[in-house]
């Protein structure tokens, strides 16, 4: 089966001919000068359709020869049976977002001055430092002095490769650079609204200004676990770059992971549902369901033990320039954006959430996300980390929830993987390591009986 996200051999010029466009009907993706599309009419073109979509669709639609109106539609959501179609510069499910009502009983921790921040401060609920970036020196934080689109495209280097997302189809868009991006972010005129949530930049000059909060290196899992010469996972520091409408549909950050998150410039929505477990079986099943992207998550609803359940405790956090905010492990959230944004942000693994962390990478196991979007090396991190445990922690400091969860982690992997199981070099055997863990419960169990 040919993917969509390169330009089809029959055709293709080259690894490497030009610009991207795609069929607005099959969503094929091909280089402009393979189809014949000149680069400076792209901005005309309303609905492109590849040869074999013009046959039932007839040809590509260009603004100056419709006479439709000019907002620029989702031929996608047609052709596979949809009975309307949707602009392209406007994700239907923005004016959800904006139109949510918080309820009196739920909302965000605000925290106003950061001295009162710590690694003993609850960290059950999202919490926001308004105008955090004022108080660096009590985050221990250090940001760069100047960041703006031309410093990170200069630090990073125009030719690095970067996952812009499609805000109306959710889907990642190949072929870009980040110069192409830079251009795009500064233009004042968008075929389509797109977003970058993923470029790492923790080993550019410009990253490495940059100090994450105190609170988070504290707490940091992996800084704690890692073999000191291996090279640890790369996703403290990561540039998020968002055009005004730009919109992340609900998601958990990948392993389940904790965020803080640095607003530089422009603002973010945020519509958060708690991660109960009722709340995250109504997730997976909304993943799962073939209508995933054209139904509200907050509408959703399925069977569980007999009974209907479907998304509570919602709320929306709007955040400004200046903010600095924290996002506990497994919360939902989707994304909105009111105007052109640059944000620093970074995800973390933490012990006491590792209960949480690991029900979050049953949830992406049963949703089928790809390896790519999942936290890398994962399972090695969850190894360690109960090598850590053994070799740290007296019985009476460990927590019974991490220690099970990691227990019934090691088990099906020991399960399922057999002699392929990867383990790191201070583990020699699985068997015997789970025994010790299982040893360290009992004897918890027994100092909390007595």
């Amino acid at each position: 089966m040919m993917t969509t996200d390169a330009c089809p051999p029959s055709i293709c010029r080259a690894p490497e001919c030009g610009e991207w466009i795609s069929c607005d009907v099959c969503g094929q993706w091909f280089h402009q000068p393979c189809v014949g599309v000149n680069p400076q009419s792209v901005a005309e073109i309303v609905a492109y359709h590849c040869t074999n979509c013009e046959t039932k669709h007839g040809p590509s639609v260009t603004a100056r020869k419709s006479k439709r109106s000019k907002s620029k539609i989702d031929y996608q959501a047609l052709d596979r049976g949809e009975t309307f179609a949707v602009p392209k510069l406007w994700h239907p499910h923005i004016s959800r977002l904006l139109a949510f009502q918080n309820q009196d009983d739920v909302s965000v921790t605000v925290i106003a001055d950061a001295k009162e921040f710590t690694t003993a401060t609850p960290r059950d609920r999202p919490l926001l430092i308004p105008q955090g970036q004022s108080q660096l020196e009590a985050l221990g934080m250090a940001i760069p002095k100047s960041f703006t689109i031309d410093d990170i495209t200069n630090s990073v280097g125009d030719d690095t490769a970067v996952e812009v997302m499609d805000v109306l189809t959710q889907q990642g868009v190949p072929g870009w650079k980040l110069g192409r991006w830079r251009d795009y972010f500064k233009s004042d005129t968008r075929d389509r609204i797109r977003n970058v949530i993923s470029l790492e930049i923790s080993d550019s000059s410009l990253g490495q200004q940059f100090q994450r909060p105190l609170v988070v290196r504290e707490s940091d899992l992996v800084d704690r676990v890692w073999p000191g010469p291996e090279p640890r996972p790369k996703i403290t520091t990561y540039c998020l770059m968002s055009v005004k409408d730009s919109f992340t549909d609900f998601h958990i950050d990948f392993g389940g992971t904790s965020v803080y998150y640095t607003v530089f410039k422009g603002g973010k929505h945020f519509l958060f549902y708690p991660p109960t477990e009722e709340n995250l079986i109504c997730y997976t099943q909304w993943c799962l369901d073939k209508d995933q992207n054209y139904t509200w998550f907050g509408d959703y609803s399925t069977m569980h033990k007999r009974r209907t359940i479907k998304p509570k405790g919602g709320f929306k956090v709007e955040l400004t320039k200046g903010d600095v905010f924290f996002i506990p492990s497994g919360w939902i959230h989707a994304v909105y954006t009111p105007e052109d944004s640059l944000v620093i942000g970074g995800n973390y693994l933490t012990e006491q959430d590792v209960a949480m962390q690991l029900r979050i990478c049953a949830v992406e196991e049963a949703t089928h996300v790809p390896l790519k979007y999942r936290f890398p090396q994962f399972d090695q991190v969850m190894w360690l980390t109960s090598n850590w445990l053994l070799q740290n922690k007296q019985s009476e400091e460990v927590d019974d929830d991490v220690v099970e969860a990691l227990i019934q982690h090691h088990k099906a992997q020991v399960e399922t993987k057999g002699k392929s199981l990867r383990l790191p070099k201070a583990i020699t055997d699985a068997t015997s390591h789970i025994a010790q863990l299982e040893q360290l419960r009992k004897i918890k169990v027994e100092s909390d009986d007595t």
